[in-house]
């Protein structure tokens, strides 16, 4: 389950794409309500897919402008309160399509980008956005973060040496999901997809029925209710 608190968030339209209305400095903009993710919260995998989609499409249009976020994660991850999905928060985001930047919330942090901030050396690309979204999206389905109250140095060395994250064996996540969660979470970069290939993932692109989702998630913005 998860509730939806309503608050201003820093949005703001800029020269990017519809999907993608957000910048720096930001603006205070109303009638936006960002995505809350209390502990032992959980999503639908529907409205997951919805999210993941509308994220991507967002990251896709970054990638194309060789933009970083470095920071993608459920509570930088804005509704409307008609239901439409954006990213905010654009703080530590980075030109130039490569970054040697060390911003961000390690929990969601790719290897790459953990193995430059124990090393101090080497750079990355868009694709450390993707693992930040797959690690999002075990959050939205299980309520809580792969990896919970590690210390700085174990969670490093978890993430960049340990078992990558998936979802457990338990549940009733399909097949779709689970694929999806291992491409976003594969630890080589050079083998991760693109958000334009993820765009082509059955987990996103067999999504059917989009706008009843988003009707239905503004419905329970509107409600004040819980998913």
């Amino acid at each position: 389950m998860i509730q939806f608190g309503k608050k201003e968030s820093d949005v703001a339209d800029t020269a990017v794409p519809p999907r993608l209305k957000a910048t720096k400095p930001f603006p205070r903009v109303p009638n936006k309500i960002k995505i809350s993710l209390p502990s032992k919260r959980t999503l639908g995998e529907r409205w997951i897919a919805y999210i993941c989609k509308n994220v991507i499409t967002g990251l896709n249009h970054l990638e194309e402008k060789k933009i970083i976020h470095h920071d993608i994660k459920p509570e930088h991850i804005v509704i409307s309160s008609s239901g439409e999905v954006k990213i905010g928060e654009f703080c530590f985001a980075t030109i130039g399509g490569r970054s040697a930047s060390t911003s961000g919330t390690m929990a969601y942090m790719a290897p790459e980008v953990l193995a430059h901030f124990a090393q101090n050396s080497g750079e990355y690309d868009h694709k450390a956005d993707i693992w930040s979204l797959g690690i999002a999206a075990i959050q939205m389905a299980e309520g809580h973060l792969p990896f919970r109250r590690l210390p700085k140095q174990k969670l490093i060395q978890r993430i960049t040496t340990g078992p990558v994250p998936s979802l457990p064996s338990r549940g009733n996540w399909s097949d779709e999901f689970r694929f999806f969660i291992s491409e976003c979470l594969q630890r080589d970069p050079g083998r991760r997809p693109s958000a334009r290939q993820l765009l082509t993932h059955p987990f996103i692109a067999e999504l059917r029925g989009e706008r009843g989702v988003q009707r239905n998630i503004a419905q329970h913005l509107h409600r004040g209710t819980r998913h």
